[in-house]
């Protein structure tokens, strides 16, 4: 409590000083009595300046309580403006941004940019767009607090279904339209929810079971190219593809890459059914095998990769009698295989020249730490062609039940020993169901014991590429020049040229 009175005395004969008044410091003892107090202690006490009570007096009106603290009531002079804040927020909301369907079951809204941006690359494109930007700090501060956004990894990608219902389903005219487009998305979810429940449900199985059920999921990792030089160069000129196919045993967790180059052999599923084949025949002893993998119809699903495994169960060198092989709805199969190919792509990063394909080899080999990965390199005596299973069969169109047999629609294949010449068949994962029956016998048939080599002679590449090749040689050491000038060619060889593309069905 501060008192201001007249004063009692005076110094200086100066009628006109400056100080008129006196002020009597008191604070309260425990009893609530007032006890004079020097200013010096008062100030302490309350821990408040000189100037802060001179301020309180001087505004203080007469016989009137001391104002309200005024501070922060002006306008900031570094506030953003809600007119900076849209236009950020507008700029931002140009670039496209996808959900991410690998885990349905979680509960958020998040999207995903392009894996290729950051928060620093859009920054700078808004900057570059601008004539007066925020700063990179408000930017951001936006960017985390308005957006529920991040960058998507490699290893994922959205659904284009779901993508396209979304689309839909903003543009439906009618609200009964917009609910039918919303039912049909929720079932699409829902299948690939059934799917990954399954794949887990048959991982616990193995684990628990080891000695009855092996589950593996596979899948082909994008194409490796050779020689991977740090010269520009290198994207002007044909390279060979070096291929890496994964299998991911679920009971265990090992994983085996099978590693080959274009001149070995293609990427089809001849050469898929091959690593199977060469995988069961080395290191499975289990008679029941699960297998999951995408819907690939130029890989996975397709009558030659099924006949490989007619042939698995019937046969005496291989110890599975049983397969069930399980199909992941697309744009929702992130396999571990995608993680196992995602840590190849990290460790390739630290080794900027590859001179040949063997040396793939060292990439796969560092980038899991522990229990790292197997690796297979195939030759071309290790593929095998089905030439001769499909002409020991009859293909047919329809199933027993005179129904037509929609390939891209399969969801789970099964094979059995007990018979070999029937393909069981679903168009869901749910266990719930009947299987459909493809009988694919035809009189006079014989079981196939070996089967002949896909490539004998090696493949052979297009001699176009081939050119290119012969092009990057100054920048790879002479060493490895033989290598690559011993290299096949065949003019009509372009298959290598075209990306395999992923057929499947848009009725699933």
């Amino acid at each position: 409590m501060i008192k201001v009175c007249n004063k009692q005395r005076s110094y200086t004969q100066n009628p006109n000083s400056r100080r008129q008044k006196s002020r009597v410091y008191c604070l309260l003892d425990c009893r609530g009595s007032e006890v004079k107090v020097c200013k010096e202690f008062f100030q302490n006490t309350l821990q408040v300046s000189a100037g802060r009570i001179d301020r309180v007096l001087k505004n203080k009106g007469k016989n009137s309580t001391p104002p309200s603290d005024r501070r922060g009531k002006g306008p900031s002079a570094n506030k953003t403006s809600p007119e900076k804040i849209a236009e950020v927020k507008n700029f931002i909301e140009k670039f496209p941004a996808y959900e991410s369907h690998y885990a349905l079951h979680k509960s958020t809204n998040r999207k995903y940019m392009a894996p290729d941006l950051n928060i620093i690359k859009l920054d700078t494109l808004y900057t570059e767009q601008v004539t007066n930007p925020v700063s990179s700090f408000v930017f951001r501060k936006i960017f985390n607090e308005e957006f529920n956004l991040s960058f998507h990894p490699l290893v994922s990608d959205s659904c284009r279904k779901c993508d396209a219902y979304d689309i839909k389903i903003k543009a439906a005219e009618s609200e009964a339209h917009r609910n039918n487009l919303k039912q049909e998305l929720e079932l699409h979810q829902r299948k690939a929810i059934s799917a990954r429940t399954g794949l887990q449900s048959d991982t616990e199985l193995a684990k628990n079971n080891p000695e009855d059920v092996t589950v593996i999921t596979f899948d082909l990792m994008k194409t490796l190219p050779t020689p991977l030089l740090s010269t520009g160069i290198c994207y002007y000129k044909r390279q060979l593809w070096t291929y890496c196919f994964g299998i991911h045993n679920m009971g265990n967790g090992d994983v085996y890459m099978f590693v080959w180059d274009e001149s070995v052999a293609s990427r089809g599923p001849q050469e898929i059914g091959s690593c199977i084949l060469y995988f069961l025949k080395k290191f499975v002893s289990t008679e029941h095998l699960i297998m999951d993998s995408d819907q690939c119809g130029g890989q996975n699903r397709n009558i030659k990769l099924s006949l490989l495994c007619q042939y698995i169960v019937s046969s005496p060198e291989y110890m599975v009698k049983n397969i069930d092989h399980k199909f992941l709805v697309s744009g929702h199969s992130y396999l571990p295989c995608d993680q196992d190919f995602g840590l190849v792509e990290k460790q390739k990063k630290l080794f900027p020249n590859i001179f040949i394909p063997e040396h793939w080899n060292n990439v796969i080999l560092a980038a899991r730490k522990k229990k790292p990965f197997k690796i297979i390199c195939m030759n071309k005596s290790d593929f095998f062609s089905t030439i001769k299973l499909e002409k020991n069969i009859t293909h047919r169109k329809i199933d027993v039940d005179k129904s037509k047999v929609e390939w891209l629609k399969i969801q789970w294949l099964r094979f059995s020993f007990e018979m070999p010449y029937k393909i069981f068949f679903k168009y869901s994962n749910n266990d719930i169901g009947q299987f459909s029956e493809l009988n694919l016998e035809k009189r006079n048939t014989t079981l196939i014991a070996n089967l002949d080599l896909l490539y004998p002679n090696g493949n052979c590449i297009n001699p176009l590429k081939k050119k290119d090749l012969l092009c990057l040689l100054d920048y790879v050491p002479p060493i490895y020049h033989e290598f690559y000038k011993s290299l096949k060619t065949n003019a009509q060889n372009i298959d290598n040229e075209i990306p395999l593309i992923d057929f499947s069905s848009d009725d699933e």
